[in-house]
C-alpha cells in the first residue's frame, strides 16, 4: 500500500480511493456485527474514563459508523456521516495511529469539523484492518477537553482495535454468519450478557485482555462485571463469586479503605457513588487485603444510562497507582525529616519529629532511633514514635542492646540496612514488636563520619516485600540524622573555641593579674627597706612573693598541660592499668589534707579494675577530683569514693558533702579558669583548671565526667572510662 511521504493529508488516490480498499470495506460493512461494535465502544471508553467512542468504517468521503458511546448515542444503530478531512480518514490514510493530546492546538486537525463545530479537544484513533491486512475502519476515542493519554489507556485502546480486527477476519463473525442481525441493544448489561453468548464471549475475552479492573452493576447493585484484572488488584481469589456480593459488603470483601487508611462505607464505594449518577475521575482507593501489600488505585466511574437516558447500572475502571503514590509519599516524608531535623536543635525532639514524619508519611505504624553509647557501645533508644491510637511495644525508656543478636545490633555491627519481611521468628525475630501486630521491619545504619553510630529502625503492620527507594530515602534520613549529630558536635566546638577566648581574656583580666600584683606590691616594699634591714624582718614580704610566685607556676604549668592535651601534642602512654590502685594511691596521698581539715574519706573499691589507659594521666586526673572534693567539704565533712564495673565501662564516682554547685553552673565548673560562685564567695582557693585538667584527660581516652549536685547538700562527679579508649583517642 503507498503510503504519504510529506504533507499533513495523505493522497485519497493512493490510499482512501483504491478499489482493493474500497471493497473491504463494503464487505466489511455487510457482515461487521453492529451489536458487538456497540458493546465494544461502551467498554473502552468507559476503560479509559473518556466521554465518547466510535467504530466507524471509512468509505471516500463518509465513514459508516457501526458502534458508538456517549452524546446520547450509544445503541443508536448504523448511520453514515461526511468523512472528508476527518481525523478518522487521516488513521485510514496514515494505517497508524493518531494520537492528539490537544487538537484546537494541532495545525492538522485545527480546522476540522469535529473541532471547529463540534469541540473536540483530544483524540486518539488506531486503525481496524480486515484478513487481507487493509485499513476498512478506524477505533476513536475523543474527549471535549484536552488531555495527557496514558500508555495504559492507548493499550486499551490498541487492544480493542486488535479484538475488533480479529472479529472482522472471521475468528469471531463466523460464528454470526447464519445468526440473524440483533435489531436492538437491551436496556442493560444484564440483558446483553443473558441473550447474546457470542457477544458475551467476546465481552469477556476483551475484559480479560485489558490491564486495566474494569467493575459494573446493574440498576440494583448486582455485580455483572468484575474482570480479572479487578481481582488481581484487589487481591481478590479467583474462586470467590463476586456477583453473589450485595452492595453493603462491598467494603469488606473487597478490603476497601481511603487513603488515610480509614475503612470506606457502603455508600461511599465509587461503584455506588457512581450507580447513584456521580461522574467519577481519579478518586484514591486503598486495597488492604490481609497478609498482601497495599496497593492504591485510582478509579474512574459514571453511570450507566440507555438511549433514552434512564439509568441503567454504573461502571468503574480502576488503575494502580501504587509506584506512583509511593513516589510521592516517599519525597513528602524525606522533605518532612529534613525540616525536622533542621528546625529543631535538640537531637532527641528533631529525631522524635523526624520519626513522627517517617510514620505517617509511609503509614507505618512504629519507628525506633537507637543510638550506640560513644563509651559501651550498648545501643539506646534515643527517639520512639507509635501511631496514635495504637498500643506502643512495651519496650523500657532505658532500654540497652548490648547483645550480638538482633535486627538493630546486626545493621549496627555490619553497617548495611537489612530487611525483615517477618518479626515473629527467625534470627531477627522480635517478640515484642510481633506481639504488638507489627509484621515487617527495616533497619538502616546512622553514620557519623566513618563510623556507624546508630540504626533507624521502621515497622510495617502488613506484609511488605524489600523495596529498593523505601530504602534509599531511608538511608538519606538516616544521614541527615548523622549529620545533624556531626553538625552540633561541629557547634559545640565552634561554642568551646569562643569559650576558649573568652577564658584566655579571664585569665588576663583575673588569675595572673592578682597574684602578680602581689607580687608587684611586696617586691616594690621589699625595694624601700633600709640597707641595714635584717632578712627575718623582710621574711613575711618574702614569703608573699614567693607562695604567689609559685601559684603562678602552677597556673602556667596548668595552661600548657591543658594545651597539649587538646592539641593531642602530649602522647597517652596506654598500657594495661589497675585504675582501683590508682585510686587507692590517691586516696592514700589526700587522707594527711582531708585530716587536716577534719574530713573523713571512704573508699569501696574492688580489688582490682583492670583496663587499658595511661596510669599517670589518670591519677592526674583522680588527683583533681579527690582534690576538688576535699577542699570544698566543711569541716566534719566525708568524701565517698566508688568504682564500679558494668555496661562495659569502669564508673568512678566521688562524693562530698560540701557546698555544692548550682545547677547552671554544673557544666560551666568543667571548662578552664571557670569556678562556681559558692567557691569565691567562700574565698576558698583554687585556679580553676582541675575540673578543665580531669575533663580533657578522660576525653583523651574516650571517657567522660558528669557532675551532680542537690542543692547545698554536696556534689558527685561521675568519670566513665571505657576498658579500651578509641583508636581515635590517640592521635597519630
Amino acid at each position: 500500500m503507498d503510503r504519504p511521504t510529506s504533507g499533513y493529508w495523505p493522497s485519497r488516490e493512493t490510499v482512501l480511493t483504491a478499489p482493493d480498499r474500497i471493497a473491504a470495506v463494503e464487505r466489511a460493512t455487510a457482515s461487521a456485527s453492529r451489536c458487538l461494535a456497540d458493546q465494544l465502544a461502551r467498554l473502552v471508553a468507559e476503560a479509559c474514563g473518556a466521554p465518547n467512542a466510535l467504530i466507524s468504517l471509512v468509505h471516500v468521503q463518509r465513514q459508516v459508523v457501526l458502534g458508538s458511546f456517549g452524546a446520547g448515542r450509544a445503541g443508536a444503530g448504523p448511520a453514515e456521516i461526511a468523512a472528508e478531512r476527518s481525523l478518522c480518514e487521516s488513521v485510514v490514510a496514515a494505517g497508524i495511529p493518531i494520537i492528539v493530546s490537544d487538537a484546537t492546538q494541532d495545525r492538522r486537525f485545527a480546522e476540522t469539523a469535529a473541532v471547529r463545530k463540534h469541540g473536540l479537544g483530544a483524540y486518539v484513533g488506531f486503525p481496524i484492518r480486515d484478513a487481507d491486512d487493509l485499513v476498512v475502519g478506524v477505533l476513536a476515542i475523543g474527549d471535549h477537553l484536552p488531555r495527557e493519554w496514558s500508555a495504559r489507556q492507548l493499550t486499551v485502546i490498541d487492544d480493542a482495535a486488535q479484538l475488533f480486527t480479529a472479529g472482522l477476519s472471521g475468528e469471531i463473525d463466523r460464528h454470526l454468519r447464519d445468526a440473524p442481525e440483533q435489531e436492538s441493544v437491551p436496556d442493560t448489561i444484564a440483558e446483553l450478557t443473558d441473550g447474546l453468548d457470542t457477544i458475551h464471549a467476546f465481552t469477556g475475552a476483551l475484559l480479560t485482555s485489558l490491564q486495566t479492573g474494569v467493575a459494573a452493576c446493574d440498576r440494583d447493585g448486582n455485580l455483572i462485571v468484575f474482570n480479572q484484572a479487578m481481582r488481581r488488584l484487589l487481591s481478590m481469589a479467583d474462586g470467590d463469586d463476586s456477583a453473589d456480593l450485595v452492595p453493603d459488603e462491598w467494603p469488606t470483601a473487597m478490603h476497601l479503605y481511603h487513603p488515610d487508611h480509614r475503612p470506606f462505607a457502603a455508600d461511599d464505594v465509587p461503584l455506588r457513588r457512581a450507580l447513584r449518577g456521580e461522574r467519577l475521575r481519579e478518586i484514591d482507593v486503598l486495597a488492604l487485603a490481609p497478609g498482601r501489600r497495599p496497593r492504591v488505585l485510582s478509579i474512574n466511574g459514571q453511570p450507566i444510562v440507555d438511549a433514552s437516558g434512564d439509568r441503567v447500572g454504573a461502571v468503574i475502571t480502576a488503575e494502580d497507582i501504587t509506584h506512583r503514590r509511593r513516589s510521592e509519599q516517599l519525597q513528602a516524608c524525606e522533605l518532612a525529616a529534613a525540616q525536622a531535623l533542621v528546625d529543631t536543635p535538640s537531637l532527641p525532639v528533631a529525631a522524635g519529629h523526624a520519626l513522627a514524619a517517617i510514620g505517617e508519611c509511609l503509614h507505618w505504624p512504629h519507628a525506633e532511633l537507637w543510638l550506640a553509647d560513644e563509651l559501651t557501645g550498648a545501643l539506646t533508644p534515643t527517639a520512639r514514635w507509635d501511631q496514635p491510637g495504637r498500643a506502643p511495644i512495651p519496650r523500657l525508656p532505658d532500654s540497652v542492646l548490648d547483645t550480638d543478636a538482633g535486627l538493630v545490633h546486626t545493621v549496627w555491627k555490619s553497617g548495611a540496612p537489612l530487611w525483615v519481611a517477618d518479626i515473629a521468628s527467625g534470627p531477627m525475630a522480635d517478640p515484642m514488636a510481633a506481639g504488638c501486630g507489627l509484621h515487617a521491619a527495616l533497619a538502616v545504619p546512622v553514620r557519623s563520619g566513618e563510623r556507624t553510630t546508630g540504626v533507624l529502625t521502621v515497622f510495617s503492620a502488613h506484609a511488605e516485600e524489600p523495596e529498593s527507594s523505601l530504602i534509599s530515602v531511608l538511608l538519606g534520613i538516616a544521614a541527615q540524622i548523622g549529620q545533624h549529630l556531626d553538625r552540633r558536635r561541629a557547634e559545640s566546638y565552634a561554642a568551646r573555641l569562643a569559650r576558649s577566648e573568652e577564658e584566655y581574656i579571664a585569665l588576663v583580666g583575673h588569675e595572673l593579674r592578682t597574684p602578680l600584683t602581689s607580687i608587684s606590691a611586696y617586691t616594690e616594699l621589699i625595694k624601700e627597706s633600709e640597707d641595714d634591714e635584717t632578712l627575718g624582718n623582710v621574711r613575711p614580704l618574702l614569703e608573699v612573693v614567693d607562695r604567689n610566685t609559685r601559684l603562678l607556676l602552677n597556673i602556667v604549668e596548668n595552661l600548657l598541660d591543658l594545651a597539649a592535651l587538646d592539641s593531642g601534642h602530649t602522647m597517652l602512654e596506654l598500657v594495661p592499668t589497675d585504675l582501683a590502685t590508682i585510686v587507692r594511691d590517691a586516696i592514700e596521698g589526700y587522707r594527711p589534707m582531708a585530716e587536716e581539715q577534719g574530713v573523713t574519706v571512704r573508699a569501696e573499691l574492688p580489688t582490682d579494675a583492670p583496663l587499658v589507659a595511661d596510669p599517670e594521666r589518670l591519677r592526674q586526673a583522680v588527683d583533681h577530683l579527690i582534690d576538688n572534693a576535699v577542699r570544698y567539704s566543711p569541716d566534719g565533712g566525708h568524701v565517698d569514693v566508688g568504682l564500679d564495673l558494668s555496661g562495659g565501662a569502669l564508673a568512678l564516682t566521688v562524693a562530698d558533702s560540701g557546698i555544692g554547685i548550682p545547677v547552671n553552673e554544673l557544666e560551666l565548673v568543667t571548662r578552664r579558669l571557670r569556678r562556681g560562685t559558692r567557691s569565691t564567695e567562700r574565698k576558698i582557693r583554687g585556679t580553676g583548671l582541675g575540673l578543665a585538667i580531669a575533663t580533657t584527660v578522660l576525653a583523651r581516652h574516650g571517657g567522660t565526667l558528669t557532675l551532680h549536685s542537690a542543692g547545698e547538700q554536696g556534689t558527685t562527679a561521675t568519670a566513665r572510662l571505657p576498658l579500651r579508649p578509641p583508636p581515635a583517642a590517640t592521635p597519630e
